[in-house]
């Protein structure tokens, strides 16, 4: 039976198709998504089923778009740490300090991106490979470049997840402080321009 759906205001194409993309975040988030339906989605959204297949043809589309819109959500949330005003150790320290801060202020979008590493969904995996690329084009493109951001994204992964189990939680800015300097130690010494250095080069260490 067709699930009902609350009345509708006419939105253009592309303001509708976001607002099924930020009302999907919440259903998908901490699931599988081979569990959730699309008509899950629907009443979530507040349209029909036959809308949500138009916009994303299958549940990959969906589901792509969904983990797309939450790693934009992130670095929408971390860019004002790029500013050139400040120095690169303080570009790092409040970069860590947003993503911190995003994943306590919006458990639901986090969710999704923490998941992207260990989903086999070749959507998830396609939007976590579009945003690796990004990043890595971002500090210069090269193949260590792309180790390092891969390695830094899993470390503040892992750092908010054991936080959240902890039982007496470490104050929020001591622990921006401590991931920082962890941080900011190795990535003085291969990315000299910090985490807004665009097309340079890694230096290699050689015998």
């Amino acid at each position: 039976m067709a699930q009902p759906t609350r009345g509708r205001t006419r939105l253009a194409p592309e303001l509708r198709r976001a607002q099924i993309i930020e009302s999907a975040i919440p259903v998908l988030a901490g699931r599988e998504p081979a569990n959730v339906t699309f008509e899950e989605i629907a009443v979530a959204a507040g349209v029909s089923r036959a809308l949500v297949y138009n916009y994303f043809g299958d549940r990959s589309g969906l589901v792509g778009a969904v983990c797309l819109r939450c790693f934009e959500q992130l670095d929408e949330a971390i860019a004002p740490a790029f500013d050139q005003s400040l120095k690169p150790s303080q570009q790092a320290r409040e970069w860590i300090r947003r993503y911190l801060l995003f994943a306590i202020e919006h458990p639901k979008p986090w969710s999704m991106i923490s998941s992207a590493t260990s989903s086999k969904h070749p959507a998830v995996q396609n939007a976590r490979e579009m945003r690796l690329r990004e990043v890595t084009e971002r500090w210069g493109g090269q193949p260590e470049v792309r180790v390092l951001a891969a390695a830094f994204s899993g470390m503040l992964q892992s750092a908010v997840l054991e936080h959240e189990n902890l039982e007496n939680p470490i104050e929020f800015e001591r622990l921006v402080d401590l991931i920082s300097v962890l941080a900011w130690k190795g990535m003085s010494q291969l990315l000299p321009g910090g985490p807004a250095a665009t097309r340079r080069a890694v230096p290699v260490r050689r015998s």
